[in-house]
Parts: structure tokens; C-alpha cells; sequence
């Protein structure tokens, strides 16, 4: 069960190498791609994939009694391909002294301080010439090995550095890329890939963490990884999405991986658009000719799958008095009094039901009064589409650091109740 994660978290060093590792694991699985500009014919108990924008996906199951000119019930579960990191600017070289550095902004709310001294690879899409100018070709890029490194300022310099909060952003996270003042990324990216330069038009580069997912501990209970925000939920809904033995009735069975979360959802390929209600439209219409996505409201089912605060041993007094999310103790089902997360009394008994129905163990997780969270997809979609909805997700250490910190338990906890919930 871990392995499928593991290789999800050592390929997934952009969204779209995210999406990519998930396309192949359903066509593994026996999944049909379909393009989202030709008419479906959608069959009982058929497996579907649809790739959307190359770093957002959809993948469905149809139930076993499909009922023509009824519109079917939809169990929906969403995850993001998305993470805070550094994205690379146009015109990315800079010159200071004899040292090579790059241009790059943040992605994303990060711990700024976890990303230094640590070696870094570069990875993302390559838009080069096509056929014609409306139709560029994509190539997806992914370094074989660290291209660039944050350094540090030495303690000795500056003794209240360990005092200190907030980097300085343009001067203290830049990363440096080499000695030799001749040096180009483009250049060198465009011969790593066999290209010439002048054929690269534009770019989606990013810089990832080159340490590779571990099990810690002297039991290996602890899964430590760059990415566990938010790869665990993408897996999670992937293997639970496959391992369902059948999908009730007239229902579908939805997973949902949207982009640029960690940015605020507002994109084509995020969860604050009309891209999900279009693709249920599209699946409705192939059962009821007048669907509507309200035709059953309240049957059904939004699911928000993002990662959690966990308890921390050291800072006990960061949690909540008495709704404590400890690692190792199941997935989460996260409340939030200023709507931060989707979760209701209605929408939660839903997720405990199905917890104990299965004997599958959850704990609630609470914000603090005082500290607030950050919110979740939930919100955001069940703003377009009034459905149900609950928030879940695996509790984990050092979130949005470089590294994060979780529980392997945990992570077999969230699969087993997504194929529960898809089965349910």
C-alpha cells in the first residue's frame, strides 16, 4: 500500500509529473482516457481517465445499474497536484561576480528556512514550436540531478541569526547555480533534452528537493518526504478509487486532482472555476438528457482530501484542548467554526458511519482557538456545487517544509476509508 505512495512521491516533483505518474497508474489499472473535446459514450461499471491541462485530471467509475433517463448520484473526492517551492522566472540567469544565480519567485505559503542548504533539482514543462502558433508542443522536464543549491549565511557572520524570523526574499533564498560565467539554464536544459535553445518558447520550471521519501524510526512507523502536502491525498484517492470492488447502484465515482491550490484555486485548472460542474454536465447528460448538477442535491457528496496538523510532541500547546490529531492514530475528519473547511455535523457523521461501519480509525482535528488554518478545496467547490461536503486528510509534521513529517499508519488509514467511501 505505502510502495504506490513512495512512487507517487519520487515522481511527483511537479504538478505535471504528478498528473503524468497518475495517468500510468490508471492505465495500469484499466482505465480509458478520454479526450475532453470528443463526445463520451460512458458504459455501466466502465473505468474513465481524462487529463485535463496536463498538471489537473478527472478519473471516474459508472455503477453497476446505470438508469437511462435518470440522473445518476455523484461521490465525489478531490486532492491537489500542487506544492510551495520556488518557480523560475523568465530570463533566469543572473550574473554576480564569478558566481551564476537564478531568478526565482515563491510558490506558495513555504518554510522558507527548511529550502536552504539543501540540493536542489529543476523540473516542469518546456513549451516549444509546434505545427503552428496556436499549437505549441509540451515537454515535460525533470533534472537527473541537483542543478542548484540555497547556501546559508554562516552562523559566525551573523550571531542572532538563530533570533531571527523572515528572510529577505530577493537576497537570502536565490539559488546558486554555478562558477563558470557562461553558463545558461536554458542552454543546458535545451541539450539535456535534445533540443536547440531557440526552439524553447516559454517555460514552467520549478525547483524540487532532491531527497527521496523514507521510512524513520526504529519501528519505520514515520514516513518523512518533500510532498506528503498534499501527494498523500492524490494517492490515497487513486488506490481507493482502484481497489473499489464495485460502485453502487446509479452512482459515479469521482476523483478530482485541481491545480494551484497553494495559490489561491482562481485558475482554469483550479478548484474556483467551472471546470468540475462542466465535467459533471458532461457525464450527467449521458444518463439524463436534462440533467441539471442539482438533480440530487442532497444525495450527493463532496469530499475535500488535503493534509492535516498533526499534535506536535515538542509544542503540545499548539493544539486544541481537547481534539488532538495525533500521528498514528487514523486520518482526520477537520472542523473549523469560520468555515475554513467543509466539514459539517451532517457531512461529518457521514465520514464517521462509514469509519465505523468499516472499523477504520479517524480523530477530529480543531484548530486551536486563536491560531487559525489555512482553508481547503472544500469550501471553494462547495461554493459552486451546493453538495454535502466534508474535509479529511492525513495528519503530518512540518507543514510546507521542505520535508514533512508523517505516519505510515495514518496513510493506510486514509486508503482504507477511500475505498470504503467509494464502495458506500
Amino acid at each position: 500500500m505505502v510502495e504506490h505512495l513512495m512512487k507517487l512521491l519520487k515522481q511527483g516533483v511537479t504538478a505535471a509529473h504528478t498528473i503524468a505518474c497518475v495517468k500510468e497508474q490508471f492505465v495500469e489499472a484499466g482505465f480509458q482516457e478520454l479526450d475532453i473535446e470528443q463526445t463520451w459514450k460512458l458504459e455501466e461499471n466502465g473505468k474513465y481517465y481524462v487529463n485535463l491541462y496536463e498538471t489537473n485530471c478527472v478519473a471516474f467509475r459508472m455503477g453497476t445499474h446505470m438508469e437511462n433517463g435518470v440522473s445518476p448520484k455523484f461521490h465525489i473526492a478531490m486532492a491537489h497536484s500542487d506544492y510551495p517551492c520556488f518557480q523560475i522566472k523568465p530570463q533566469p540567469d543572473i550574473a554576480s561576480g564569478n558566481v551564476m544565480k537564478l531568478n526565482v519567485d515563491i510558490y506558495g505559503g513555504m518554510y522558507q528556512k527548511s529550502w536552504l542548504d539543501r540540493p536542489l533539482g529543476i523540473a516542469g514543462r518546456l513549451i516549444v514550436k509546434g505545427a503552428d502558433v496556436f499549437s505549441p508542443k509540451t515537454i515535460r522536464y525533470r533534472s537527473d540531478r541537483p542543478l542548484c543549491i540555497i547556501p546559508s549565511l554562516a552562523i559566525h557572520m551573523d550571531r542572532e541569526l538563530n533570533k531571527k524570523g523572515a528572510l529577505d526574499t530577493a537576497k537570502e533564498l536565490v539559488p546558486l547555480t554555478s562558477l563558470t560565467k557562461e553558463d545558461n539554464l536554458l542552454q543546458y536544459i535545451a541539450k539535456d533534452v535534445q533540443i536547440k535553445e531557440e526552439d524553447i518558447l516559454e517555460f514552467d520550471l520549478y525547483t524540487f528537493v532532491m531527497d527521496e521519501p523514507v521510512l524513520v524510526g526504529l519501528d519505520q512507523s514515520l514516513l518523512s518526504s518533500p510532498r506528503l502536502d498534499n501527494l498523500t491525498s492524490v494517492a490515497a484517492l487513486q488506490e481507493g478509487l482502484i481497489s473499489c470492488q464495485n460502485v453502487p447502484g446509479n452512482t459515479v465515482d469521482m476523483m478530482v486532482v485541481f491545480d494551484n491550490e497553494e495559490v489561491g484555486s482562481r485558475t482554469k485548472q483550479g478548484a474556483d472555476s467551472e471546470l468540475l460542474s462542466w465535467i459533471l454536465h458532461k457525464i450527467g447528460q449521458q444518463c439524463n438528457e436534462g440533467f441539471d448538477k442539482c438533480d440530487r442535491l442532497n444525495e450527493n457528496f463532496l469530499l475535500s482530501v488535503d493534509v492535516a496538523h498533526a499534535n506536535h510532541p515538542n509544542y503540545p500547546e499548539k493544539s486544541d484542548a481537547t481534539n488532538v490529531a495525533n500521528l498514528g492514530q487514523g486520518f482526520c475528519v477537520k472542523r473549523s467554526v469560520g468555515q475554513k473547511y467543509g466539514t459539517t455535523a451532517k457531512s461529518g457523521a457521514v465520514i464517521r458511519a462509514i469509519c465505523e461501519n468499516s472499523d477504520i480509525p479517524c480523530t477530529v482535528a480543531v484548530n486551536r482557538t486563536g491560531i487559525p488554518g489555512g482553508s481547503t478545496l472544500g469550501p471553494i467547490v462547495s461554493a459552486h456545487l451546493p453538495y454535502p461536503c466534508a474535509d479529511i486528510g492525513m495528519p503530518i509534521l512540518s507543514m510546507h517544509s521542505a520535508c514533512e513529517l508523517g505516519a505510515k499508519a495514518d496513510y493506510e488509514a486514509l486508503v482504507h476509508f477511500m475505498k470504503a467511501f467509494y464502495e458506500a
